[in-house]
């Protein structure tokens, strides 16, 4: 064999190698962001349909001052709500509210993005329970939620009540109301002087022992982590300023106390039955009666300040604060015997939502404040008994045999 030519001849191992290998490619670079001074979003707070999609923009400045025009890195607190590109285009999901967070070299900026669906009117959701519901409460971003009613019943929801999971209570006394202060600590109270308190978003519920009570317990509220009331039979106050570690009990009227609600947490209302109005100005620990308004029983509260407040009641009777420097003077108004109300929330000053039955269950709502209502078709057939709204378009329903119904166009 010509030496030249064997020279030039691979081996035979080699050739095998060669052919396993395939196509040689070198790996892309990775992306290196150099050290930034600061890194800013063009919006911080945006609104979009589900299925929309945005172009988020943002500016960048290197530690010497001049503009980074490089890339920059895109992401979303939950992909539930929406996903983001790497070039900080924004597709809507689902219903809630979740934060794109853009970074790079060190630095960050935030923006809220508020979803709705683009469903009208009130929507069924499924509870998969058939206890009657009282109260119902949601976080501000909208996902994570709660409802409680008979047979210590508690549901919660993470993803805006499109699916519905009982918590185990720990009790099958019924309950009445529910509050939380954040995604993870909230209190439920119920028949039989039980205040319920969690720290895992209700994963887990711990039965106070300390509250010295063994009254029907019909609401809670808190104003703060630490600071919060809850009221009952026979005129039962009790108010907490330690995160529930002690209470101070107080007895006023002798009637049953329905609802309580603060603005802060120094001024505050409760009502019940035979119409009695309760206030506070010094966090509870005194409290004064309203002169009369009516005899009707008052059902539900809801205070959006210190000067806006309405209670809705029995044969329709609905509740208003006047402007007085003391915040004492309430209007009556009447929406027609027929209705029973049993809840309110004010989503802002001038949108509000009653909940009750009138024959079937019954949503109405203001555009001004309380001082005119108009009824919603909401196709239930149940009592409806609690009510909160995040916003003027977004709010939930609860009621009787399970009743849960939602809505992100305010009802209409």
């Amino acid at each position: 064999m010509n030496l030249t030519l064997k020279r030039l001849m691979p081996l035979p191992g080699l050739l095998v190698l060669l052919a396993g290998c395939g196509t040689v490619t070198n790996p892309a670079a990775p992306v290196v962001i150099p050290p930034l001074s600061a890194v800013t979003l063009a919006v911080h707070a945006d609104t979009l349909d589900a299925g929309q999609t945005r172009q988020f923009t943002a500016t960048a400045v290197d530690t010497f001052g001049v503009p980074y025009t490089g890339t920059l890195d895109w992401a979303s607190s939950n992909s539930g709500v929406f996903v983001v590109g790497s070039t900080g285009l924004v597709t809507a999901v689902g219903e809630g509210t979740a934060l794109l967070v853009v970074s790079g070299g060190g630095k960050a900026d935030t923006a809220s993005v508020l979803v709705y669906p683009t469903a009208a009117g009130w929507l069924t959701q499924t509870s998969n329970v058939a206890e009657d519901l009282y109260d119902v409460f949601f976080d501000g971003a909208g996902r994570r939620g709660w409802a409680v009613g008979n047979g210590g019943a508690v549901l919660s929801t993470t993803d805006a009540g499109a699916t519905w999971a009982r918590q185990l209570s720990s009790t099958v006394t019924p309950l009445r109301g529910v509050w939380f202060t954040s995604a993870l600590e909230g209190w439920a109270a119920g028949n039989g002087g039980t205040v319920l308190h969690t720290l895992n978003g209700g994963s887990s519920w711990t039965r106070l022992l300390n509250t010295a009570s063994s009254e029907n317990l019909m609401d809670v509220c808190f104003a703060t982590r630490d600071t919060g009331w809850v009221v009952g039979e026979g005129g039962l106050i009790l108010s907490t300023t330690d995160r529930g570690l002690h209470w101070q009990r107080t007895l006023r009227g002798g009637v049953t106390l329905n609802s309580v609600r603060f603005a802060g947490t120094t001024d505050g209302w409760a009502v019940g039955e035979a119409g009695i109005v309760l206030g506070t100005h010094d966090r509870g620990v005194t409290w004064f009666t309203v002169p009369y308004v009516t005899a009707q029983s008052l059902k539900g509260l809801w205070r959006h300040d210190v000067e806006r407040a309405v209670a809705v009641g029995a044969a329709g009777v609905v509740l208003r604060t006047s402007a007085t420097p003391d915040s004492v003077a309430w209007a009556l108004g009447n929406l027609g015997s027929s209705y029973q109300l049993e809840g309110v929330c004010l989503a802002d000053t001038l949108n509000g939502f009653a909940v009750g039955s009138n024959g079937t269950g019954a949503v109405l709502r203001t555009s001004d404040g309380g001082e005119t209502w108009a009824p919603q078709a909401v196709s239930s057939s149940y009592r409806l008994r609690g009510v909160f709204f995040l916003d003027a378009r977004r709010g939930w329903v609860v009621g009787d045999n399970g009743t849960i119904r939602h809505t992100t166009s305010g009802g209409e």
